[in-house]
């Protein structure tokens, strides 16, 4: 079972709140923050139910303070919102938004010790910034769905609906992950080996997790990716 390797490899022995079937990966990472040195733990589970934890975030403290010490993001500041989530989107208002002076201390904050200097989106737009900071929390798979499916991996531990997940803000997903995986759907042919499959499913993760700070989710990918070696889930 591919859930139970992850959980016994790559998390903490202790879920951190026993309602919820969601854990903390193995190494820490450290964070800077205005309070002082800070460790924190990427979040994984099975997509429904880091959705239902991503929700129960808005509304339970006592949910949000079992999930303290989760990372969610590249920067100390990405944290679970709470409240009423944002109203409509943000088409309409970027037609006529005017891009502000990125803060190079929001680049600082990167976890890396040599960040990438791009800035997000909510970085240049108010209009991002306000929409993002209210969005739930969204469940990233760890390897990206529509690649496995395409590769009728999507089967067992790996459905779409009980796959390895972390928890993102919805910023870094939308705008990051998903975006930098799909553009790579074309590569796999039809026919490709499960080698071959398994070989260019490592380059892309190698690099998208490249980060220090991602080394977990890497360590994750590449038990999903062995089955892909193996020809599994069949």
């Amino acid at each position: 079972m591919i859930w139970n390797q992850i959980k016994t490899m790559n998390c903490l022995p202790q879920k951190p709140d026993d309602r919820f079937d969601a854990y903390l990966t193995r190494n820490p990472i450290a964070f800077t923050t205005p309070a002082g040195p800070d460790q924190r733990y990427w979040v994984i589970g099975p997509y429904d139910k880091l959705k239902e934890l991503a929700r129960a975030f808005r509304v339970d403290a006592t949910a949000r303070a079992s999930f303290d010490d989760g990372c969610f993001g590249r920067r100390h500041t990405d944290l679970p919102p709470t409240g009423e989530q944002p109203a409509g989107g943000f088409r309409k208002k970027m037609a006529v938004a005017v891009p502000r002076p990125v803060n190079p201390a929001l680049i600082a904050m990167r976890q890396d010790a040599s960040p990438p200097q791009t800035p997000r989106r909510s970085d240049q737009f108010n209009v991002f910034a306000d929409f993002y900071a209210k969005k739930t929390l969204e469940a990233h798979h760890i390897i990206e769905k529509s690649i496995l499916g395409d590769l009728k991996r999507n089967k067992g531990d790996l459905r779409d609906d009980v796959a390895p997940c972390v928890l993102v803000v919805a910023e870094l997903h939308q705008q990051i992950y998903t975006p930098e995986v799909s553009r790579f759907r074309a590569s796999f042919s039809p026919g490709m080996s499960s080698m071959a499959q398994a070989d260019l499913l490592t380059t892309i993760y190698k690099d998208l997790y490249a980060s220090p700070q991602m080394a977990d989710l890497l360590a994750i990918a590449n038990v999903i990716i062995g089955q892909v070696r193996l020809g599994m889930p069949k």
